[in-house]
This record gives structure tokens, C-alpha cells and sequence, in this order.
């Protein structure tokens, strides 16, 4: 998270989603500590919070707050950073006295120094404040955080003598995840068989995924001699199962980009998608376009965002997109019939495509 660059730069509104919210206040606490600002931190429960001093001051309406940050911003005040918990609650009631003000402080904010953060597991703005506020992007743990989780379950458990193989199996394992659900599967292992074991932790991995009925891991058991024909296809993906080792990085081979396969019924797609993740000896993970697309405004662009998270995190993968024409069937006319989501979605998607850089495999599957 780029957030000390954007804090620099004098940004006065800036949104960080994420369902990690004490993971993204450390962030945002080591940015303000790393340039001497002053942190505020309001929720609707604990009311306008400093957090370095311990003042609490009382106000659990969103307009109070902000009228109290009016008279502090313009006081030339040393330079603050506001976090403000869950507006986005507030912001769905439509409320025009709440929009303008946020306005007016924000103005307020970049004539002084002084910057809101907006934080949430997601946003969807008015559109009087989509230009005024930045959205900064907050990905999933890596390897390094979650091996800080893991290295506290170990010591809470008193485990002796974890091999590096397994620490390194169990944090691939658990890469998707957030910090909580990994410390929940890495203590569930422990519990489970007194150690670390990244069988348990893939499978609530598994569940997890499953849970949000956007991506769901697969297992994938089904080799290149299960699929008739087709032999062109499996020369091609027996040569690039190489292309994902660390010599191939090291030489600078680029990681394939993805395959179509086009057919109908029962000829094999789906069966390619799971001979294709054990070919390269890869986990596979599912997608269903079609259930990217929620009725919700803004819904299906914040799915597809948290699909490309996810894949993102868990690379390399196979990622295995299910009956992709259902959602994009209707892109090139969309703007007449669902305000151009489709098509906005389609291209966010290409985009995605194109300018990746984590290596995966990726199997888009369709019919005629």
C-alpha cells in the first residue's frame, strides 16, 4: 500500500477498502508515525479518537466530527490524518448535508496539509465525491506477514522444531487469506493434529473462497492422458509447464498468458481446465463470471476487484473461468440495459489480462 506516497503528496481524501480494518489502521498508524502527522481515528461508537494522546471526544454522528475537524484543520494546526471508520454507512443514506460537508473539509483539508482517510470492507460514492477522493489499493498478506502470524501461533502453541519445508508449505497454503482467517487455519491445525499441517490449512482455505461464492478451489486430479485428442493442445502445455520455475523467471521467460477453449457440451473444457493445473502441477481455482455481476450498484466492479485480489495473492495459479460468455455476452450493448456495467467490467477484465504480472495459467471457458 502506497499510502505514505499519496500522504506526501498533500491528497486530502483517500479510501482504503479492505475487511482487514486493524491490519490497515497498523499501516496507516506507521505511515503518520514515519511523517510525523497527527492521527485521529472517529468511528460512529467511540466517537473523534487521538490516538497518540488517549482523548476521546464524544460525537457519534459523522456531521459532528467533521465540524469539530473544520475548527481544527483551520486553526493551522500541526498536520493531521483523519481515519474515519465505516462512512460509507452513513454515505448510503443519501444524505446531502453529509456530502456537502465532507466537500467543504476536504477543501479545507488540502489548503492545510491535512488528509481523510475513508476506511471500510467497501465504497461506493456519490457522484459529487468519486473526483475528490482516491482509492488506494490494499492487497491480501503476503508471504512475510503471514509468516509473522504463523510464528506467533507457533510460539503460542510451544511447537519445537518446524521444519522450514513445512512453514513454507503451510504459508503457500494459506496465501489468499487474511491475517485473521490464517491465524484462525494455523491454529485449527495445531488443534488438529498438534502441528502445522497445510492440508488443514488448504481446506479452510477452500472453505473460505467457497464462503464468498466468487472463487472456489477445485481439486484438481485429472492428468493430460485423461483428455482424447486434443494433441496439439497437451504438446503445448507439456512445453510451458516449465515456464512457472525459477529458472524460467531467472532466464526471463514470460509465464503464458491464458487459453480459450471454445466447444460444445461435453467435449472436454472443463476437463482441460483440471488436466491443464495438474499438468503445471498447480492448485486450480474456479470462477463463474457469472456470478461477478450483483444487482447492487458498484457491486459487480468491487466483485471483480476482489476476484483479481485474490488471484493476485494465491499466484502462480490455475485460474479456471467458468462459462465466461454469460457475463460478457452482452457487453458490446450494455450501456442501453444495465448502465454500462458489463462493459466496464469486460474491459477492467482485459485490462487485468494484459498488464498482469503475477505468473498464472488462466482457462476461460465458453460454449456455441
Amino acid at each position: 500500500m502506497n499510502l505514505t506516497t499519496y500522504l506526501l503528496a498533500g491528497y486530502p481524501g483517500l479510501a482504503v477498502i479492505s475487511s482487514e480494518e486493524a491490519r490497515a489502521e497498523a499501516e496507516i498508524a506507521a505511515a503518520c508515525t514515519s511523517l510525523k502527522r497527527h492521527l485521529l481515528a472517529w468511528s460512529s461508537t467511540e466517537g473523534l479518537v487521538d490516538v497518540k494522546e488517549g482523548r476521546v471526544t464524544p460525537c457519534s454522528d459523522p456531521l459532528d466530527a467533521l465540524q469539530l475537524l473544520d475548527g481544527m484543520f483551520a486553526n493551522n494546526s500541526p498536520r493531521h490524518v483523519v481515519l474515519l471508520r465505516d462512512l460509507q454507512l452513513h454515505l448510503d443514506q443519501s444524505d446531502p448535508i453529509l456530502v456537502r460537508r465532507i466537500k467543504d473539509i476536504l477543501r479545507v483539508a488540502k489548503g492545510n496539509g491535512h488528509s481523510l482517510i475513508l476506511l471500510g470492507c467497501r465504497l461506493k460514492l456519490p457522484p459529487e465525491l468519486e473526483h475528490e477522493i482516491t482509492h488506494v489499493d490494499f492487497n491480501l498478506p503476503g508471504s512475510a506477514q503471514l509468516g509473522t502470524v504463523l510464528d506467533g501461533i507457533v510460539k503460542s502453541a510451544k511447537l519445537k522444531n518446524v521444519h522450514d519445508v513445512v512453514r513454507e508449505s503451510a504459508l503457500q497454503s494459506a496465501l489468499g487469506l487474511t491475517t485473521t482467517e490464517a491465524e484462525n487455519a494455523f491454529a485449527l491445525s495445531v488443534v488438529e493434529t498438534k502441528g502445522i499441517d497445510h492440508k488443514i490449512i488448504a481446506r479452510e482455505k477452500a472453505r473460505t473462497l467457497r464462503k464468498n461464492g466468487l472463487i472456489e478451489v477445485v481439486e484438481a486430479t485429472t492428468s493430460l492422458e485423461d483428455i482424447g485428442g486434443l494433441g496439439l493442445l497437451k504438446e503445448w502445455l507439456q512445453r510451458r509447464a516449465g515456464a512457472f520455475s525459477e529458472s524460467a523467471k531467472a532466464y526471463g521467460l514470460p509465464a503464458p498468458k491464458g487459453l480459450l477453449i471454445v466447444g460444445i457440451p461435453g467435449t472436454g473444457k472443463s476437463l482441460t481446465a483440471k488436466a491443464t493445473a495438474g499438468a503445471f502441477g498447480l492448485p486450480l481455482l474456479r470462477l463463474d463470471m457469472g456470478r461477478v455481476f450483483g444487482g447492487i450498484v458498484g457491486q459487480s466492479e468491487a466483485n471483480l476487484r476482489s476476484v483479481i485480489q485474490t488471484a493476485e495473492a494465491i499466484a502462480p495459479r490455475v485460474l479456471w473461468i467458468d462459462e465466461i460468455e454469460k457475463g460478457f455476452s452482452g457487453s458490446q450493448g450494455s450501456g442501453s440495459t444495465d448502465g454500462g456495467t458489463s462493459s466496464r467490467v469486460f474491459g477492467s477484465f482485459l485490462s487485468w489480462m494484459q498488464e498482469k504480472e503475477k505468473p498464472r495459467e488462466f482457462q476461460k471457458q465458453t460454449q456455441r
